[in-house]
């Protein structure tokens, strides 16, 4: 007998339910981010999930509250946002769950 399993995905985020400061660039498509996040480590947040062409939009202490808004479908960052509005990308990597950060 087999048996079975189920793998949890994350709900898919529609790119036009979301809001986007001036020059932040959309992601072809976005999922549910797990959670809430926290700073681990300071870092800048850039206008595009790919590294081609992208600007610093802005910067992260270590600590800060970050509101995570979506998570890029297929790569490891995620857009955070200022009041609902995404301001940008971050390493997911860069970040910790809220509930297991250490100061």
């Amino acid at each position: 007998m087999a048996a079975l399993t189920t793998v949890a995905s994350a709900a898919d985020v529609s790119p036009d339910s979301l809001k986007f400061a001036a020059g932040v660039v959309k992601a072809p498509g976005y999922e549910t981010p797990a959670g809430k996040y926290i700073v681990a480590n300071p870092t800048s947040v850039y206008s595009d999930h790919s590294f081609f062409d992208t600007k610093v939009t802005g910067e992260l202490k270590r600590g800060d509250r970050v509101e995570a808004l979506a998570k890029v479908k297929g790569y490891d960052w995620v857009l955070v946002g200022r009041n609902g509005t995404g301001i940008g990308y971050v390493a997911i990597s860069m970040l910790s769950p809220e509930d297991k950060y250490v100061p």
